[in-house]
């Protein structure tokens, strides 16, 4: 029995909305490669991509909005659907797990793309993700853990990173004849697509799935650089009005730390932080304690 014109309407519109799923995920992956990138300017200063397996920071996060182009910093496209973020200088595809501090919520998403701009932002997530994390349009304290296995297992994936080959083929085909039975075979010569495939980038998938863990109750600090001698970290306190500490930054290599606060709002870091401008700290940030 034919349906009812309204019926088929609805019918075609759904078949048609999935279609445009479909074909939307399988664009997401075009063109992706793995990359640190260099130096980039944003809105406060320049920041300094560099690889780091074993990243675990604080600080605030933002949600992401689609970047100009509509493709991430890792050739993919952008998507408000999809579970990733944007980080200032981690290498890119990365995998970290993403907790609210404000409600305990943990996501885990891929960092695709650059970003925020600014000092006072660490990481903006993409509008699903930061749903689930509970996040509202205010900057959100979170804290960010690598997953450093996996980040691992997609840099050792990149096909075009320099590797060590024991025997390189030759680059043209040559044809090998058996003595015995004629039989022949070509050696060397360009890969099969089925090598090739095996050649791309690990891209993991990232489930929309939420955990609960622990809320805390946080509080603002302004960090105005770390230093290795505790004498050029008390010249820059005297200057900008800060307070020497000694803390475990950078695995000990410049443990003398120069802080301004604590804070109890962003509101109050963020006019800390711009306060820290003009005394000549440009790396300044805010992290979350």
């Amino acid at each position: 029995m034919p349906l009812p014109d309204s019926r088929r309407l609805v019918a075609f519109l759904c078949l048609y909305g999935l279609a445009g799923c479909h074909h939307e995920s399988s664009k997401t992956r075009q063109d992706v490669r793995y990359v640190t990138g260099a130096a980039w300017q944003g809105r406060d200063g320049w920041f300094y991509p560099a690889e780091d397996f074993a990243l675990k920071e604080r600080g605030l996060a933002v949600i992401a909005t689609k970047p100009a182009s509509g493709v991430t910093a890792d050739g993919e496209i952008w998507s408000a659907r999809a579970m990733t973020g944007a980080h200032q200088t981690l290498q890119l595809p990365a995998v970290v797990s993403v907790r609210n501090l404000q409600n305990g919520r943990i996501v885990r998403i891929r960092l695709n793309d650059r970003g925020p701009g600014t000092a006072g932002r660490i990481i903006a997530i993409s509008p699903h993700a930061a749903a689930l994390l509970g996040m509202g349009e205010a900057p959100t304290p979170v804290e960010i853990v690598e997953d450093e296995a996996l980040s691992r297992r997609i840099a050792d994936s990149d096909p075009h990173a320099a590797k060590l080959e024991i025997a390189t083929a030759p680059r043209e085909a040559i044809t090998a004849e058996s003595l015995t039975d004629g039989h022949k075979e070509e050696i060397g010569g360009a890969p099969s697509r089925e090598d090739a495939r095996s050649q791309a980038l690990l891209l993991p998938e990232m489930p929309a799935t939420v955990q609960n863990g622990m809320a805390e109750t946080v509080s603002y600090e302004i960090l105005l650089g770390s230093f290795s001698g505790r004498s050029v970290a008390a010249r820059v306190a005297a200057r900008c009005d800060g307070a020497v500490t000694r803390g475990s930054e950078d695995g000990g290599r410049l443990p003398w730390r120069v802080t301004r606060g604590p804070f109890t709002t962003v509101a109050e870091a963020d006019r800390a932080l711009d306060q820290a401008r003009p005394c000549g700290s440009t790396g300044a940030r805010i992290v979350v304690r």
